[in-house]
């Protein structure tokens, strides 16, 4: 059919404000109300707002928002895969259509931002998008959550942020967001002195932080409920206002508070704690007892009639204080209550109770949210206990998806792969997970490319489910990395350099956008070439205080007086070998020399040439353009954030260089080795002493958010306000101490606590 000829000269725009009425039928969800808000507001300031039943009388000028259940259209409907359908006429009457409620948003979005100046005679017999990946879960909430956070670091994050951040998410096609954050960051955990192990606590808070039942009523303090409560509707109601699904993230089954355990001594469950991260056990009730699956449900039942928007749980399993009873990943190893598993049974009898138990509990809350919800899903990760797993894999159905992604190295993921449609016949699925932050740390690191390669990888392996990590736009306001999900979103086999070209002209201008293509390409480059060990650059980046402790030669050399700025906060007790060896904690070998020999080289070939010429064109375009211009502010963003990622990088690098060097010599045969590893290590010294001057730098001189401070003060998870003081104490004890020779305390977890009045030469032969 050919377009009339007076809408071939008329834009979306223009068409657009001819519109007269908006009209949407008002059951369904809310997000079809913001929707016509939002289109009054920006597009459409003549019409009027219908929410009636009658939006199906003729009207000439009638825009009409809909999702597919709701009506019919000429679109396409043939296929599973959800889509986004607009129409629009000479007039201003048309349709948005959408398979899902929050592609309703995402549409009207790309309408906004990409079509206004389009000709609408492009839009005249319908334009249907297909969604690449139809279940995105973009994390935004850096580990505790969101509004723990300051904003040019003395704002704290505000629910403008937040509600911002949600729009930002449902413009990427983004169907679910997380929701569920302690109102202040800290739980209500806490452990003999000296005990760091509370202090997984403050993320991934369990349901009975919200609601209780008759079972356990009491055990936390009402005014820490209500206010936990009140900040999940408050969440949960905003993110449906966009059209996304909130849900929970918890570590779960948990452990109770000792207080709870001694009212119900019989309900012990297993102990779930690490050993030796911890002075005191913790344990979880026993779901074996029927008394403490009911308490599970009504969690859940009274959780969904105080919250009804909610739409998922997933779970941590096996780690942060939760696991389940006699799988053989818990830290301590086998073990539960009283009413699984008969004394002395062989061990496969026992991983088959344990899985059958598993099973139960994910059916349990399954079944008792589908009273209500019958949509209601559970993602959980079973890979974290791995050795049941098959059992519980042949009794996932009906609404329980799982988790790729597993904290252990011995997993075959690829095998998990070929089952994906036998799981998904019986209406669960498998849920993959990528990142397209270019650090796993430093805030807002340009890299496009990778990104799609990470998203692209995702989709041809046929995942529709995807958890992805973002930069929160409360604090990384301009992120391409974001615009090559939106774009990818809408279709996968766009050519990325053409979206990056618009992207870089609609941010700095015509004179300055090929210099900012060339400085995402090359922090691109060091971005995919930077060597990353999982557990070093991520939440142990900060849990191991990195950036805080000295990189000094022998690092017991120093008083602990004079280390407890940073161990104070730690993941580590007096004892822990990590206190003085970079490449222990507790019992493991996290990283081997070797590893860290290989990884050096890499660094040195392969990161800093490109990363360096990043930061001189940031640097020159900054220097050049007038200040004050968006288009100087951009250059200054990108040029310190960038400074920030090497600074990282220079961090990662010299540690690997200090595990390396003093291992290798301490470890060396001949003498020319030990020197060579001296060397080294004089050089790692030398290294860090200056990266951390020029971290110290940045940080009293840049105004942006390049890293995520704690709004409430420096903890395990986070810096705070005192991050430079904490920089200083740093360069003046390696100063101090770098000329040290190398050494480790071969003993160093034999010792007792300072002050014991028991001397290692009295007990250490023994």
């Amino acid at each position: 059919m050919s377009a009339p000829t007076e809408l071939s000269s008329l834009t979306v725009r223009e068409c657009l404000t001819k519109t007269t009425e908006i009209a949407f039928s008002p059951n369904g969800p809310r997000v079809k109300q913001t929707v016509a808000e939002a289109l009054k507001k920006e597009l459409s300031p003549e019409a009027r707002i219908r929410t009636d039943d009658a939006s199906n009388k003729a009207s000439p000028s009638l825009l009409k928002i809909a999702l597919a259940d709701d009506c019919s259209t000429s679109s396409d409907q043939s296929d599973d895969n959800d889509w986004m359908y607009f129409r629009l006429e000479a007039n201003g009457s048309g349709e948005i259509i959408a398979s899902r409620p929050h592609l309703i948003y995402t549409l009207f979005c790309h309408v906004r931002d990409n079509w206004l100046d389009e000709k609408a005679s492009a839009f005249a017999d319908g334009k249907r998008i297909t969604i690449s990946l139809s279940d995105i879960t973009a994390r935004d909430d850096l580990l505790i959550g969101r509004r723990g956070f300051l904003k040019n670091r003395d704002q704290q994050i505000q629910f403008s942020d937040i509600e911002s951040s949600m729009q930002e998410l449902a413009r990427l096609g983004s169907s679910r967001v997380i929701v569920n954050e302690l109102a202040l960051p800290f739980g209500q955990d806490r452990g003999p002195e000296g005990e760091v192990y509370y202090r997984f606590y403050d993320y991934l808070p369990d349901i009975d932080q919200f609601v209780e039942t008759k079972f356990n009523q009491g055990t936390y303090p009402p005014e820490c409920l209500e206010t936990n409560l009140n900040s999940l509707k408050k969440l949960a109601q905003l993110a449906d206002k966009y059209g996304l699904i909130p849900g929970m993230e918890i570590a779960n089954p948990r452990s109770v508070p000792e207080s709870l355990l001694r009212r119900y001594p019989f309900l012990r469950g297993a102990r779930v704690d690490h050993p030796f991260r911890c002075f005191e056990p913790r344990y979880t009730l026993t779901l074996a007892h029927p008394a403490v699956r009911w308490h599970y449900a009504e969690l859940i039942r009274n959780v969904l009639k105080e919250v009804p928007e909610l739409g998922f749980l997933t779970t941590l399993i096996n780690d942060s204080g939760a696991g389940f009873e006699y799988t053989a990943s818990l830290y301590p190893g086998r073990n539960g209550g009283p009413y699984i598993i008969k004394e002395w049974m062989p061990d496969d009898v026992i991983a088959k109770a344990a899985a059958e138990n598993v099973i139960r509990y994910y059916r349990l809350l399954r079944d008792a949210a589908h009273e209500t919800h019958p949509h209601f899903r559970i993602i959980t990760g079973l890979k974290n206990i791995a050795e049941e797993s098959g059992i519980i894999m042949a009794g996932i159905d009906n609404g329980i998806d799982l988790k790729m992604i597993s904290q252990r190295n011995d997993v075959d993921t690829e095998n998990w792969k070929t089952q994906l449609e036998e799981v998904r016949q019986k209406n669960s699925d498998f849920v993959t997970d990528t990142s397209t932050r270019g650090s796993a740390y430093v805030l807002g690191v340009p890299s496009p490319w990778w990104t799609q390669k990470n998203l692209k990888r995702a989709y041809d392996e046929g995942f529709a489910k995807v958890d992805v990590l973002i930069d929160p736009p409360y604090l990384v306001a301009n992120s391409i990395n974001r615009e090559v999900i939106c774009a990818f979103q809408i279709d996968p086999s766009q050519e990325i350099d053409k979206i990056l070209e618009k992207a870089a002209l609609k941010q700095v201008g015509k004179d300055a956008a090929a210099t900012l293509l060339q400085i995402w390409k090359l922090s691109d480059k060091a971005v995919e070439s930077t060597p990353c060990h999982r557990l070093y650059g991520g939440a142990g980046f900060i849990w191991y205080r990195f950036w805080a402790r000295p990189f000094v030669p022998d690092i017991g050399a120093i008083p602990e007086s004079e280390r407890r700025y940073y161990e104070k906060h730690f993941l580590s007790h007096f004892n822990n070998p990590h206190n003085i060896d970079m490449a222990a904690d507790m019992l493991w070998e996290i990283t081997s020399p070797k590893e860290c020999d290989d990884s050096l080289q890499c660094f040195d070939t392969k990161v800093w040439e490109s990363l360096d010429q990043a930061i001189a064109l940031s640097t020159k375009m900054a220097d050049q353009l007038p200040d004050g211009t968006a288009a100087q502010e951009r250059f200054v963003e990108t040029r310190d954030r960038l400074i920030a990622h090497r600074c990282y990088c220079m961090t990662l690098r010299n540690l690997c260089a200090w595990i390396a060097g003093v291992h290798g010599y301490l470890r060396a045969e001949d003498e020319t080795e030990k020197q060579s590893r001296l060397t080294m290590v004089q050089e790692m010294v030398t290294s860090e002493l200056e990266n951390t001057k020029t971290l110290l730098k940045l940080w009293e001189t840049s105004s942006v958010d390049f890293i995520p401070i704690n709004a409430f003060g420096e903890t395990m998870h986070d810096y705070g306000t005192n991050f430079g003081e904490v920089l200083q104490k740093k360069i003046s004890l390696t100063e101090t101490y770098g000329d040290r020779l190398p050494y480790i305390d071969p003993n160093y977890m034999w010792r007792m606590p300072e002050g014991s009045t028991l001397k290692e030469t009295e007990y250490m032969n023994y």
